[in-house]
């Protein structure tokens, strides 16, 4: 429960995507999308849980799982990923929403406090699930176009750890938000650079890692 004093303090509430408004990993489950669509082979399905279980111990490669994950892509013009895309969500993404996390978001929403997600998953994906739940600015790994193609590219720095704290600051300095007047909720310690900067962090079926930080800190922790 947000308190009185949160409430006034509080103007920017920023949300982590996977495994904290959903809850599963999008990249990860894109990729086996597509494999299951026969879009791309089989082999690929080992390769993506290798990537996934070094995001989760902190040792992903970013950039290698990028170009890895966007290459189905590559070639392709925005209003075919969307055909992607528009399957992919009604299937994938809105059975896997956290409903404690859409509660929160309409709960900041009718405080008038402004909203952010803020995901290290491409910018393909992030944009997309953005607009479907209503938020207007969205941080993400941008992956980058050129003459209306995609090329499997990512504008750098990736919104991974510090590079969201940085993409983050970035967006905040061209609006009038600070971080002394924001919340972050975020189940990773991949997160920490960012759940440290803000006023109020908030660990969302956190990770061991963070659960234990979280704990230490006296941090709100949200389970469900």
């Amino acid at each position: 429960m947000l308190t009185q004093y949160n409430k006034r303090i509080i103007k920017l509430a920023i949300f982590d995507l996977d495994n904290t408004i959903i809850k599963i990993d999008s990249d990860y489950e894109m990729v086996n999308y597509l494999i299951d669509k026969d879009l791309i082979f089989e082999k690929y399905r080992k390769i993506n849980e290798n990537y996934f279980n070094s995001y989760e111990d902190g040792s992903l490669n970013i950039e290698y799982f990028s170009e890895f994950s966007l290459k189905p892509f590559i070639g392709m013009k925005q209003n075919d990923i969307n055909l992607v895309l528009d399957d992919f969500y009604f299937k994938i993404i809105e059975p896997a929403f956290n409903q404690k996390l859409i509660k929160r978001i309409n709960k900041h929403k009718k405080l008038n406090q402004d909203i952010l997600l803020a995901s290290a998953t491409n910018s393909l994906i992030v944009s997309y699930i953005a607009n479907k739940l209503g938020f207007k600015n969205f941080i993400s790994s941008k992956v980058v176009f050129k003459k209306g193609i995609c090329t499997g590219k990512v504008e750098k720095p990736h919104a991974l750890g510090e590079g969201k704290l940085e993409l983050v600051e970035k967006f905040l300095s061209d609006f009038n938000f600070n971080l002394s007047n924001a919340c972050f909720y975020s189940d990773s310690k991949n997160d920490l650079p960012l759940l440290e900067a803000v006023y109020m962090p908030i660990a969302v079926n956190p990770d061991k890692y963070l659960k234990k930080f979280a704990k230490n800190k006296n941090w709100m922790i949200i389970n469900n």
